[in-house]
């Protein structure tokens, strides 16, 4: 293994390698995440193994020029897997890899063939326009984040003078042994509790838009609280990347389910089945012919537990947008 590791790292310490072994090595990251999904014991030595094939920053060589490559989102991604605690969590995270790391060795066999470029800058273009992607950077602090971070900032300097200025107050008042005494300790924990309460409240005062706030039961799974029909698309479309059409199926039926419930058209029941969600927009056909497809389809592939495949993940997806236009037509006009 170390070994293994050695050879694939000998060209990064040369001071840059060739695209060729780059895609290489994208190619046994791919490999380690598959190993990391069967064999759970070896999930911590495989992220470390893939973060050394694929280093955040490296150099990579072009016919003959070279170019900076970020793998810094791949570490984020790593990271957030094993910080993970639910399972079936952790194996959407691997998925989410596995699946971006197959589409880049894609786009970068690609960028390596002749027939598509024998042009080094135009080489270069094509991997700088691939990492450049919304999935392959590192993610960006939320204003949501920001927020929070000054908060917690103008917090702690506000309770740094208040310290300070109680200090100075019980010193003056009883003098200096008492500035340091249980006094100061009282008012201290006094204060530290009413600014926690505080910070409670604007806590709740502040919720994301467009996203369901309490965790949900729908179909028999359990949805995290804050997922919203973005969310499950995205994962649907991760699911397929990573080959697993069925699951792909399933969450673009939820996020259907939730856009839906999103724009009022129907409301989220932990007991209700997928033929009554359906029952329940059927004043609107514009939604319900594409909804029944999908119910049928989503009927067939996970409640049948047949093995979906590319194609009748695209038809699925093909329904699934006309009903969320239709699901948006319908909401305007309401």
């Amino acid at each position: 293994m170390v070994l293994g590791i050695t050879l694939a790292l000998t060209g990064a310490a040369r001071g840059g390698s060739r695209l060729l072994n780059y895609e290489n090595r994208v190619v046994r990251a791919t490999e380690q995440v598959g190993r990391i999904k069967t064999d759970a014991e070896y999930g911590e030595e495989g992220v470390s193994y893939i973060k050394k094939l694929l280093p955040k920053s490296e150099e990579i060589e072009i016919e003959g020029s070279s170019m900076t490559v970020d793998n810094t989102w791949l570490h984020e991604a790593l990271d957030r897997y094993e910080k993970e605690t639910d399972a079936q969590q952790r194996l959407s995270k691997l998925n989410e890899v596995e699946g971006w790391l197959r589409e880049l060795d894609e786009h970068l066999r690609r960028a390596q063939s002749p027939a598509v470029s024998t042009d080094a800058n135009d080489s270069r273009e094509k991997l700088r326009s691939i990492l450049a992607r919304r999935e392959f950077q590192p993610e960006q602090e939320t204003r949501l984040g920001r927020i929070v971070k000054e908060v917690r900032q103008k917090i702690a300097s506000l309770l740094s003078e208040i310290y300070s200025a109680i200090g100075r107050l019980v010193e003056r008042l009883f003098g200096v042994s008492a500035a340091n005494g249980w006094f100061q300790i009282v008012l201290m924990v006094a204060l530290l509790l009413a600014a926690a309460l505080g910070v409670v409240r604007m806590a709740k005062a502040i919720r994301p838009r467009k996203r369901l706030e309490t965790k949900h039961r729908v179909l028999g799974e359990e949805i995290p609280a804050g997922t919203n029909s973005r969310d499950l698309a995205e994962a649907a479309l991760a699911n397929a990347r990573a080959g697993d059409f069925r699951t792909g199926v399933r969450n673009l039926y939820l996020s259907l389910l939730y856009e839906l419930s999103e724009r009022g058209l129907i409301e989220l029941d932990e007991g209700a089945t997928n033929h009554e969600y359906l029952a329940r927009v059927s004043r609107l056909a514009s939604v319900a012919v594409p909804m029944g497809y999908l119910t049928d389809r989503f009927d067939y592939f996970w409640y049948g537990k047949f093995a979906s495949s590319e194609e009748e993940f695209s038809s699925c997806l093909a329904r699934y947008e006309e009903a969320m236009d239709q699901a948006r037509a319908s909401s305007h006009s309401t």
